[in-house]
C-alpha cells in the first residue's frame, strides 16, 4: 500500500509541474509578426530609372540611392528600365506593390509627355502615384557652332529669314524630348522652315551639331563643357539665368516666346503608402536632397540643378508644365 501511495504521489507532483509549466508559458506573449510599416525598411529598396543605364538619370538615381543607404539602414538598388518615352518603367511602377519598396525616378516625358500624346498610356499621374518630391533639372539651352554668324536664337531666327533658299537643321535628340518639341515650337511661332533631324539623346544632337549637320541643338549646359571652344550657348529656355552660367541670355530676354519646362525627374511611388512608409521615405529624400553638399556633388559632375520641392509642389509644377506643353504637343499630334 506505501508503494502505491508513493507512486500516487510521485505522479500529482509530476502532473502539477507539467501545469504549472504549461500555464506559465501559455502567458508569455507571442512574438508578433512583422506589420511592415512600423519597422520599413526590412529588406533591399528599387528605384526603378525609366531611362537606359548610360542615361544621367541613371547616374542620378545611383548618387541618391548611394545617399539614401545610411539614413534608411538598407541597400538602395537603381535598376533601369527603359522605352517609350520613359513610359515602360513609369507604369512598371504604377503597378508595384504600395509597400514602400519599389520607387520610381520620374521624369517630365512620362510624367507629362506621354499622358498629352496618348489618350491612355496606362497609368493616371495623379491617380497611380504618391508623389514624393522634386529632384534636379537641367534647363533646356540653345547651343551652336562658336564660329556662327549669329549669338542669339533671337539672331538666328533673323538670318534664317535673311537666307530663304539655305536650308537649315536643328535637333534637340529624340523627337519627343523636350529639346526638340520647344526647338521646333519656337521655330514654328517664328514661321520660319527648320528641319528637325532626330538622335537617340540630346548629346547625340550637339555631336550632330558639331558634325556640321544641323545649325543648332537644344542640349544643356553640360554640352558647353564637353565641347568646350567649339560651341557657344545662344540662350537658355528659362524665365531666369542660371547660377554657374549667368553669361548665357534667356530667351524671353530676346523676346522669343517659348515654354520654359526643364528636363526635370521626380521621385514617386506607387499610390497607397502607408502612412508611416511615405513619412520615413520623405524625411530620407528631404535629407538629402536638401542637401547642399549632396547638390553641389550633381552640379559639379553633371551640371544639373538639384532643387527639393515636397509632394504638393511637385504637383502643382506637373500641372504647370500640362498646361505649358498643351500646344507644343498638339502641333507635334498634327504633324505625326
Amino acid at each position: 500500500m506505501w508503494n502505491n501511495w508513493k507512486k500516487t504521489f510521485v505522479l500529482v507532483i509530476i502532473t502539477s509541474m507539467f501545469i504549472i509549466l504549461a500555464l506559465g508559458c501559455g502567458n508569455q506573449e507571442t512574438p508578433k509578426e512583422d506589420s511592415g510599416a512600423s519597422s520599413y525598411p526590412l529588406r533591399p529598396i528599387t528605384i526603378i530609372e525609366p531611362w537606359g543605364a548610360q542615361s544621367w538619370g541613371f547616374l542620378q538615381a545611383q548618387e541618391l540611392a548611394e545617399a539614401l543607404e545610411p539614413i534608411l539602414g538598407v541597400r538602395v538598388l537603381v535598376e533601369a528600365k527603359p522605352g517609350g518615352a520613359s513610359s515602360v518603367g513609369t507604369k512598371y511602377v504604377a503597378d508595384a506593390r504600395p509597400d514602400g519598396y519599389t520607387l520610381l525616378h520620374g521624369w517630365v516625358a512620362g510624367l507629362v509627355q506621354v499622358p498629352l500624346l496618348e489618350e491612355d498610356p496606362g497609368y493616371d499621374v495623379f491617380e497611380d502615384f504618391e508623389l514624393l518630391c522634386y529632384f534636379a533639372e537641367s534647363p533646356v539651352v540653345a547651343i551652336t557652332k562658336s564660329d556662327a554668324p549669329w549669338n542669339t536664337v533671337a539672331e538666328f531666327i533673323d538670318y534664317v529669314k535673311a537666307n530663304p533658299d539655305r536650308r537649315f537643321g536643328f535637333s534637340g535628340g529624340p523627337a519627343l524630348s523636350v529639346h526638340s518639341i520647344f526647338g521646333g515650337q519656337i521655330f514654328a511661332d517664328a514661321g520660319i522652315d527648320v528641319t528637325g533631324v532626330w538622335y537617340d539623346d540630346a548629346a547625340a544632337a550637339g555631336a550632330a551639331m558639331i558634325a556640321g549637320d544641323v545649325d543648332v541643338a537644344f542640349d544643356s549646359f553640360a554640352s558647353l563643357e564637353r565641347y568646350g571652344d567649339q560651341v557657344k550657348a545662344i540662350g537658355v529656355l528659362s524665365d531666369e539665368r542660371y547660377a554657374g552660367f549667368e553669361d548665357v541670355p534667356t530667351i524671353k530676354e530676346q523676346g522669343v516666346q517659348a515654354p520654359t519646362v526643364p528636363s526635370w525627374g521626380a521621385m514617386l511611388a506607387p499610390k497607397g503608402l502607408p502612412d508611416e512608409v511615405r513619412d520615413k521615405l520623405n524625411d530620407a529624400l528631404k535629407q538629402v536632397i536638401g542637401s547642399k553638399e549632396f547638390q553641389d556633388r550633381i552640379f559639379n559632375n553633371m551640371k544639373w540643378y538639384v532643387k527639393y520641392k515636397d509632394g504638393e509642389e511637385l504637383k502643382a509644377f506637373i500641372k504647370d508644365n500640362m498646361e505649358q506643353m498643351k500646344i507644343p504637343i498638339e502641333r507635334v499630334k498634327a504633324e505625326q
